[in-house]
């Protein structure tokens, strides 16, 4: 008996469904025929039968309990009722055509946001964005871009529920209130001018960085994780805190310090002989990175494609 019920109740509705899409389809025809008073021109206007014509325009005058039309001969005109029916049709049609933009229109235009790092914006995004926009050309969007702290802050303020920055468990906010997807970790090793006397050396040790300047970046964690080693080692060293990673790699190349940084950040440098790399044996710097998205956030599809390709990518 349940299941009878329920069959009823879906052929009511699909049946209210069809009807609707059948009057929109009348009132095509009523549209056509009052702008060219001729059934016969009706009927190939639309690709149908001169009785199709007929019918639809008898179920609408049946359904409006009037007559919308006069028919003298091969004479066709207006009623007063089918002149009032004729502004209703012409804005139920409007408004249909202007729905169906509107809704291509929020499709095509919903704006992608994105907050990320510096630091991934900056090393990573060139190949990011011309991926995705290869896969999804014509998709608008905008990016956002901060140190961490700033970042962090735009999560605590609900300008944005996700974002692509590197991951500290140190950091309880963001472990308590964010999931984490690990995208990729970095490895900080030692970057030097060229010309220093640690370059040429087969291993580095930490008490071999006594007296040096050592530039950091504005990350609290970093700081501390550099910084907390030095005093474990009872190694004295001048702390100097700069702007970013750039700013860090033109003062290393001025003589201005040495630094720990993340190898993407300077691989170019390194590679062009701008610069140069050692690893300080038993000191090992290492940070994830990756989106943190709020617990019980769903993302849109945009979002969703965008950090597919950023999958892919890092996966690649």
């Amino acid at each position: 008996m349940i299941m009878i019920i329920f069959i009823n109740e879906y052929h009511v509705r699909i049946g209210s469904g069809c009807s609707r899409m059948k009057t929109l389809e009348k009132i095509e025809t009523f549209l056509v025929l009052a702008e060219c008073s001729s059934f016969i021109e009706t009927a190939k206007r639309l690709y149908c039968s001169q009785p199709t014509i007929s019918n639809h325009i008898q179920q609408l005058e049946e359904q409006f309990h009037c007559k919308l039309f006069y028919r003298n001969g091969k004479s066709i005109q207006l009623t007063k009722q089918g002149e009032l029916f004729l502004q209703y049709a012409k804005q139920i049609t409007h408004l249909f055509e202007e729905a169906e933009v509107k809704l291509q229109q929020s499709v095509n235009e919903e704006i992608l946001s994105l907050y990320a790092s510096s630091y991934i914006a900056g090393y990573f995004f060139p190949d990011i964005l011309g991926r995705y926009r290869s896969a999804y050309p014509k998709q608008a969007m905008e990016i956002h871009t901060y140190c961490y702290e700033d970042l962090k802050s735009s999560l605590q303020d609900g300008k944005t529920s996700f974002a692509l920055m590197p991951i500290y468990p140190e950091d309880e906010y963001i472990q308590k209130n964010f999931q984490s997807t690990i995208l990729f970790e970095d490895e900080f090793p030692l970057i030097l001018p060229p010309n220093h006397p640690l370059t040429g050396r087969k291993a580095v040790y930490t008490r071999d960085l006594n007296n040096e300047t050592l530039l950091l970046p504005r990350s609290r964690y970093l700081q501390e994780y550099v910084v907390n080693e030095f005093e474990h080692n009872e190694v004295k060293a001048r702390f100097l805190q700069m702007s970013n990673f750039e700013v860090i790699k033109q003062a290393i190349k001025s003589q201005l310090g040495i630094a720990f940084l993340p190898y993407s950040a300077a691989a170019r440098e390194i590679e062009r002989g701008e610069l140069a790399c050692q690893q300080v044996s038993s000191f090992r710097i290492k940070r994830k990175n990756g989106l943190v998205v709020r617990k019980n956030t769903h993302l849109t599809d945009a979002e969703l494609q965008f950090f597919q390709v950023v999958e892919r990518y890092f996966g690649a």
